[in-house]
């Protein structure tokens, strides 16, 4: 190592004064790579306030250079435990110049002492600002050929997520009011461009495969799961759908067909080369991985299971390939798609007569030749079927379904199939789809009329044009795209919104001709325009639009009867009005709304339109019709559905009114609920108590004396389903309130009491979400003093003896009372703080292990004195009562309570080691332990060092080594 001269002060002195300008501080650090300047450096604190982001009025943004970082990379690999001491030290930043610096030393560190940079490479990822990405594909290979690839994993995982689409909020609501919207698709984003993203998967995570093609696989499949589910609407999850579209989107999962390459492609192909590299070089993990591929039930998964079986048909996967080709029920249906095609053609040459007996053959070889249907046949075609075209269809269809089974083909259908092979072009693997040269996409929509062409007509033809217009079809030239009534709904609304509302004239003429519109689904599109005005606070129209909304409500929807049409908004003859009475309260919903607050004139107007909608008949609720299928979610119900919504939109016009006057008794409102509750109107419905008990605590905010005398009609304890329904929505979306405590003591107590009540109590496990919210929820009272931690009038108390039988509700909420202290930062009054610790001491005395491993975020809780947290995780640790999974971030916090009780914070590190060597299965992470053990080794108290010499002690006894070092 080269020798260098160590400066004097005045030296130093005499240089630092003379840089004071930025040009002469770049030039004076970029050049100097004497490590013997480090310590004066810091000293005069050159290193401990890095430049934050700029902020410009302009607009734009800058991110300031560091020239002090310079210097730390010139003088890394002279002085490179010294330069890692100050990297971590550093204060976060929101700079991503000064972290850019940060990857520029972990490529020149070697080995462990870059490893050790882990933290900060994690914190420039979390960075909210737009940053480069160069150097991380780097980084990433870097840390997997220096022995990091579990370390370089981590950091891939964060990297390599994609986030919500940014409008995904606005994109579900406009999917609700119209569910054939263009421009309502999710579109879920990487952090960062195409090029970059594609780089980190190609250079960066591939070397990680190599080295761990198992751990790499399995986290791939979670991240491209994730990415899948954030770009489906909720609705279409919520009703199981395994539609991805990915045939669309990612044509080969194994390839790029095309010399253009998306991310999502990009991440799925970096998916299926990991998971041929687990079933190449570690072969104890493949049956771990299928197991892993069947979980997300997405059809990409299915095509990459597809995808390994055609390339590794072995005794493994054999029964795997028979399942796949036994339970696939479209043969006569569809076209094989290119994976599933090649996994049977590969497995029938390689596996013979032992992959399918006969038998089995013949149920697959008589449903293709069963297909494909006639009627969908002619009903695609229209007017230019013919017999001859739906013959040809038919061979073809016949020749591409049987090829992939040709080695195993019966003598008779053996003859028909050479007969089809000679009649045609040549098939191969690529004729089955996805085709390379197949224009895919997401179905759009089209107007049969663009809004321009309206301009060229009058409010008379523009409406016996939207009244006779009755040709939905596929577009001719593109058959993604869909031209149809939503639309031309969607047209005509723009339309009327900024050409026919702000003209009186024509405005009154559509007021005058409502009763001539033909169609539903047009006048719920002008309900929609006049909506999109209120919203841009535009009250010029209001009364009128009142008004329409009221005549909108006189109409009702014929009754379905079995055996008659299905009434439909697009109809004329059998109309379907639900959606243009749904328009209407979200017409309310917008006017009363804290952001438009439409003048208070409206109040009456509003009033009637909410006593006509909350009364108004709902087949849906009416005949118990689920919006959601397969999923018993009342309040998911309720907002779904028009009449429960309007009950909603009844309380936000109560809050509106107060708004404008507070001493408002709210009695109108409380008037239409006495209607529905006394039986005078249409019962409520099981959605609708839902949605009553979730808006108790606003109910009691609005009316307190109303809301007393009807609880037991909200929460009907003599129906124990009901009062479920009612009670366990406002515990799951409410939060504790003192002024409902007094009202709902009652309900408190037979829930504690009957916690069946609340629905399964599972003996091994906690998670009946209700019970979890119950104690939830009587903890807060305790914590506001509403009642003492015990005795006959503690509900905690009486909580915790009712749970006694299933202590894992004990560990969930002391779990939850430690993440809520966390939360509450470093300023909680002290009263809180008090019967915090008082709680705590309650519970300790029991001793309960489930409860106590469940320390971890009490740990972290600044709000709680740290000696406190400190002392008492050393007495947990006494009792062998520690969650080995969350340990690493026990002892995180360990290292950095250590600056504040040094000797306290050891004794529990220590305690730790000394359950490791005795047996206990735990895992920390060597930077945090590392930083601990030294600071005790270099104390000045004998104890302190003996404790850290100990620790360094037990962990080496275990085999690791990587602690020799400190």
């Amino acid at each position: 190592m080269k020798s260098w001269t160590q400066p004097t002060g005045e030296m130093i002195e005499k240089v630092l004064g003379s840089v004071k300008k930025e040009t002469d501080r770049q030039y004076f650090f970029s050049r100097l790579k004497n490590p013997l300047w480090l310590e004066p450096i810091k000293e005069r604190g050159y290193l401990s306030n890095p430049p934050s982001t700029k902020h410009l009025p302009d607009g734009y943004v800058q991110y300031p250079h560091w020239p002090e970082l310079d210097y730390l990379v010139n003088i890394t690999n002279e002085a490179p435990d010294s330069v890692i001491d100050t990297i971590l030290s550093l204060p976060k930043s929101d700079n991503p110049r000064v972290y850019e610096s940060v990857l520029s030393i972990a490529l020149k560190l070697e080995g462990e002492k870059s490893l050790q940079l882990l933290p900060k490479v994690i914190e420039y990822i979390d960075l909210g600002s737009q940053f480069l990405a160069h150097q991380f594909p780097d980084l990433l290979k870097y840390w997997a050929e220096q022995g990091g690839a579990r370390q370089a994993l981590e950091i891939a995982k964060l990297l390599i997520s994609f986030k919500e689409d940014p409008k995904a909020r606005q994109k579900d609501q406009m999917r609700q009011k119209n569910p054939n919207s263009r421009g309502c698709s999710l579109e879920p984003l990487p952090l960062f461009g195409e090029w970059e993203y594609q780089q980190i998967l190609e250079v960066g995570v591939r070397p990680i495969i190599e080295q761990e093609p198992s751990l790499v696989a399995l986290d791939l499949i979670e991240v491209v799961d994730a990415m899948i589910r954030l770009g489906t609407h909720f609705e279409d999850i919520a009703k199981g759908r395994d539609e991805d579209y990915s045939e669309i989107w990612c044509r080969r999962v194994d390839k790029p067909d095309r010399d253009y390459q998306t991310v999502k492609e990009t991440l799925v192909h970096t998916l299926t080369f990991a998971c041929e590299k687990v079933f190449e070089k570690d072969l104890e993990s493949r049956d771990v991985l299928d197991q892993q591929l069947r979980k997300p039930r997405w059809k990409l998964f299915t095509r990459l299971r597809q995808h390994l079986y055609a390339l590794y048909p072995n005794k493994l996967t054999l029964p795997w390939i028979r399942e796949q080709i036994l339970g696939h029920d479209a043969y006569s249906k569809w076209d094989h798609h290119y994976e599933f095609q090649l996994m049977i053609r590969t497995a029938c040459e390689h596996f013979g007569n032992v992959l399918l007996c006969e038998a089995e053959l013949q149920i697959i070889f008589d449903s293709i030749l069963s297909g494909p249907s006639k009627e969908d046949f002619q009903e695609w075609l229209g007017e230019d079927y013919t017999d001859e075209a739906f013959q040809k269809r038919q061979r073809y269809f016949h020749r591409i379904q049987l090829r992939p089974f040709s080695s195993l083909l019966s003598s008779d259908i053996r003859e028909y199939f050479e007969e089809l092979e000679a009649e045609g072009e040549l098939i191969d693997d690529e004729s089955y789809a996805p085709h390379g040269d197949v224009k895919g996409g997401t179905v759009s929509y089209q107007s049969p009329k663009a809004i321009e062409e309206f301009d060229n007509l009058s409010d008379e033809e523009i409406l016996s044009y939207i009244n006779t217009w009755n040709e939905e079809r596929r577009d001719e030239d593109n058959w993604l795209v869909e031209i149809n009534f939503s639309a031309l709904a969607n047209v005509f609304q723009s339309f009327f919104k900024d050409q026919i509302v702000p003209d009186e004239a024509r405005l009154s003429f559509w007021f005058d001709s409502r009763e001539l519109v033909e169609r539903p689904i047009y006048i719920a599109a002008i309900l929609k325009a006049l909506s999109e005005l209120i919203k841009e606070k535009n009250f010029t129209n209001l009364e009128q639009s009142i008004e329409f909304c009221k005549w909108v409500l006189s109409l009702s929807t014929l009754e379905r009867v079995e055996g008659q049409p299905e009434p439909k908004e697009e109809s004329y003859d059998h109309p379907d009005w639900s959606n243009s009475h749904r328009a209407v309260v979200d017409f309310i919903d917008i006017c009363v709304s804290k952001e438009v607050n439409v003048p208070i004139q409206a109040k009456e107007g509003l009033q009637v339109l909410l006593q006509i909608t909350c009364n108004l008949p709902d087949w849906r609720l009416d005949q118990c019709h689920q919006v959601l299928l397969n999923k018993d979610d009342p309040i998911a119900e309720a907002i779904n559905n028009t009449r429960s919504r309007a009950l909603e939109s009844l309380i936000n016009f109560a809050f509106w009114v107060r708004r404008y006057s507070p001493e408002y008794d709210s009695q109108e409102i409380v008037d239409i609920l006495d209607k529905r509750l006394d039986g005078e109107g249409t019962a409520l419905t099981k959605p609708e108590k839902a949605l009553l008990g979730m808006h108790y605590g606003s109910i009691c905010t609005l009316n307190r004396l109303w809301a007393a005398e009807h609880v037991a009609d909200i929460f009907p304890q003599g129906s124990q389903s009901e009062w479920r329904n009612s009670f366990g929505n406002y515990l799951r979306y409410s939060r504790p309130a003192k002024n409902t405590f007094e009202i709902l003591r009652s309900e408190y107590e037979y829930a504690i009491n009957n916690l069946y009540a609340l629905g399964p109590v599972d003996e091994n496990n906690a998670n009946n979400e209700l019970i979890n919210k119950l104690g939830q929820h009587v903890f807060t009272y305790y914590l506001w003093e509403v009642y003492s931690l015990s005795g006959k009038d503690s509900l905690l108390e009486l909580f915790y003896e009712k749970t006694s039988d299933n202590r894992n509700y004990w560990g969930k909420l002391f779990d939850h009372i430690g993440r809520i202290s966390r939360n509450s930062g470093k300023n909680l009054d002290k009263s809180l703080t008090n019967r915090i610790m008082e709680f705590f001491d309650w519970r300790f005395e029991i001793r309960d292990p489930i409860e106590l491993q469940e320390f971890t975020f009490w740990l972290e809780a600044e709000c709680l004195d740290a000696n406190w947290r400190l002392s008492n995780y050393s007495k947990i640790l006494e009792h062998k009562q520690v969650k080995s999974d969350l340990l690493s971030l026990q002892v995180r916090t360990l290292n950095r309570l250590s600056n504040e009780n040094l000797a306290l914070a050891l004794e529990c590190f220590t305690k730790i080691t000394d359950s490791m060597v005795q047996g206990s299965q735990m895992y920390i992470r060597a930077d945090d332990a590392k930083g601990l053990m030294k600071k005790g080794l270099e104390a000045e108290d004998p104890q302190l060092r003996e404790n850290a010499k100990r620790a360094r002690e037990n962990l080496l006894r275990l085999g690791r080594l990587d602690y020799m070092d400190i």
